[in-house]
């Protein structure tokens, strides 16, 4: 017999069970039933949680890049700005990317993970819009369109995590070299600054292998 657990609990051990599963299977093969026995709970009780596997998996993707995106804050908070900038273009752990890119595969098959997807990625760039202003008001670069200048830097490190995390085309180094030199000719910063800026934090925490 399952513990009992309150309401809040339980949500959260079935978005836990179901970041195990897609870390390991993808979005696309986790069902209900596999979430009910990763938890050990009855198929029902899951669906009291969520009434979809669409819902499901969109709340967990919701969880995790909530709780990545917290501590994404926090840091580039602490960090003066081109350290915060180098933080943030630097390559990411490959489970990160990997529930990622599986995340761009399904959301066009699943309308809830679509709108999660979406959203996160606009908030993602606006945190990023927010550094490329710090780094202009400190008088270090330039930007006529700090939202344009976040979108373009998101592509580029999105497509980057492409090719080095699931194609294994580029190294870890030439991920960071490619997207440190964009940026600094970008914005108008001094070659090299980005390297020799770099913060050494823990990238080794996505929520989905906890």
């Amino acid at each position: 017999m399952a513990t009992r657990l309150d309401p809040a609990e339980r949500r959260e051990q079935i978005i836990a069970a179901t970041l195990r599963l897609v870390a390991r299977d993808g979005f696309a093969r986790v069902t209900l039933r596999d979430v009910a026995a990763e938890v050990g709970v009855v198929h029902g009780l899951i669906r009291h949680y969520f009434a979809t596997r669409e819902q499901l998996v969109a709340a967990a993707f919701d969880a995790a890049v909530l709780a990545e995106a917290a501590e994404d804050e926090e840091l580039a908070t602490r960090l003066e700005p081109i350290p915060a900038l180098a933080d943030w273009l630097s390559t990411t752990p490959r489970d990160h990317y990997f529930v990622w890119i599986d995340a761009w595969s399904e959301a066009p098959r699943n309308p809830e993970l679509h709108a999660s997807l979406t959203r996160h990625h606009r908030d993602s760039d606006a945190r990023l819009a927010g550094i490329i202003r710090r780094i202009v008001a400190a008088g270090d670069g330039t930007s006529a369109d700090p939202e344009a200048d976040a979108r373009t830097l998101t592509a580029l490190i999105d497509g980057l995590a492409v090719q080095h995390h699931a194609l294994g085309l580029i190294d870890e180094a030439e991920a960071d070299r490619i997207a440190f030199r964009t940026a600094e000719a970008r914005l108008g910063l001094e070659a090299g600054v980005l390297v020799r800026s770099r913060a050494t934090p823990d990238r080794s925490r996505w929520a989905v292998t906890h």
